[in-house]
């Protein structure tokens, strides 16, 4: 009987990580159907020059990513106390009302009030991803963070070819009432066939103890350090940034090419849909060799090589080559992030792993901010070839920082150091 309970409860756990998979495939999809072609849009809503429809998307795309980094921190402490499930709901659902908005607007101030709102309440991935991080069993969390990230660069790949063909047919503005429709779904996947196991959840008592801990200690969230946080943190930050820096740079880079390039959001669609596929096999790999490997040694790696891959991008001259070192930088930026997830994962308890996960956003959310806004300031200032070159060196940059900070303390951590907190919580979602 009891073997029978406990295979009943696999199946219901995979059925349900199952689920989950195809939600954030729907929500990223529609995310990405209608984010990389902003340059467009905001061009629609009444900027004329590329090089100032750039400027304007970077502020408009990074808005949101302000905004998410300062809410994540409180969103991760609630997770905590009411549920990871319901910090997914909420996300999904706010994101659903902010984009159908969006496709109202009439001129981009109005534009970029939304994605501030949109930062404030959303944030469907990194809900995802402390969801899958905070309740999955040790053995199987580097696997499922690794699947988790391949599908989101999996939509990543699909939402912006579509998004593409769409926004070239029937405009960008009707492809914000796509992405609504597809949040909706996702939230209803969510709220019906996802469950939670609750039992590592802190109760209001719990809650009061940490904010009293986080008082004395102060520097860290309850007993989780920030130094432990900051490595992967960093990493988070600097691919992330270098992934969204990409969306308002890439159109008006391919018009600036020699001879008369047609399609541009179709083309830019397509670079960027592929990079996100080719990704999305950089990151389930990369999950795999996180559990036998040392993941310091796989993100140093990983920034090392997806520095050298962007650094040639500044000096392409046809969409061939930009497209196949866009190619070639993703797959290794796809191994950064499931990676860098699983170190903040293991730097934190099982109850406290919300919060660790909700500063781990902050990072993602701060490099989603910079990354646009810095890369639309760099296109309008020194010109869209050194908007790819400046990603470059900061990928190398922080290889060989943390790479010199770990030699210094006596070697890479091995494996066996890194290994997660021991956990009998299963993920149910």
């Amino acid at each position: 009987m009891k073997n029978f309970l406990r295979q009943k409860s696999g199946t219901s756990d995979r059925l349900s990580f199952f689920v989950l998979l195809i939600s954030q495939l729907i929500a990223t999809t529609g995310f990405t159907f209608v984010m990389p072609f902003m340059p467009l849009y905001v061009r629609e809503l009444g900027v004329e020059s590329h090089g100032d429809a750039a400027a304007w998307a970077g502020f408009v795309n990074g808005a949101s990513g302000l905004t998410m980094a300062l809410a994540a921190p409180f969103w991760g402490k609630l997770a905590d106390r009411i549920g990871r499930k319901a910090m997914l709901l909420r996300a999904t659902l706010a994101g659903s009302v902010v984009l159908c908005l969006m496709g109202f607007v009439t001129s981009p101030w109005q534009l970029l009030f939304l994605r501030l709102l949109q930062g404030t309440l959303t944030g469907t991935t990194p809900a995802a991803t402390a969801l899958v991080g905070s309740s999955s069993p040790s053995e199987k969390v580097g696997t499922r963070l690794g699947a988790l990230q391949m599908v989101v660069f999996l939509a990543a790949g699909i939402g912006p070819g579509l998004g593409g063909i769409f926004a070239d047919t029937a405009g960008i503005r009707n492809s914000f009432f796509i992405t609504a429709s597809l949040l909706l779904v996702s939230g209803m996947m969510v709220l019906f066939g996802v469950t939670e196991d609750r039992s590592s959840l802190k109760s209001s008592q719990d809650n009061v103890t940490e904010l009293e801990e986080d008082k004395q200690q102060g520097g860290g969230i309850g007993n989780i350090s920030y130094r432990k946080l900051l490595p992967g943190m960093l990493a988070l930050f600097v691919a992330q940034a270098t992934i969204s820096s990409v969306a308002v740079i890439l159109p008006g880079f391919l018009s600036s090419l020699p001879g008369r390039v047609e399609h541009i959001a179709s083309l830019t669609g397509w670079i960027a849909g592929t990079a996100a596929l080719v990704a999305s096999l950089g990151s389930v790999l990369t999950g795999r060799f996180a559990g036998r490997l040392s993941p310091w040694l796989v993100i140093g790696a990983s920034l090392a090589f997806s520095g050298l891959m962007a650094l040639p991008q500044a000096w392409a001259e046809s969409v061939p080559e930009i497209w196949a070192l866009r190619l070639a930088t993703s797959l290794f930026l796809g191994g950064i992030i499931p990676t860098a997830n699983l170190t903040i994962r293991n730097a934190a308890p099982p109850e406290k792993r919300g919060a660790a996960f909700g500063a781990a956003s902050s990072a993602v959310a701060l490099g989603f901010s910079a990354g646009p806004v810095g890369g639309g300031l760099i296109a309008a200032g020194l010109g869209f070839r050194a908007a790819f070159l400046i990603p470059g060196v900061l990928l190398l940059g922080l290889a060989v920082v943390l790479m010199v900070v770990w030699v210094a303390r006596g070697g890479l951590p091995n494996t066996r150091r890194l290994r997660p907190h021991s956990s009998g919580h299963r993920l149910s979602g």
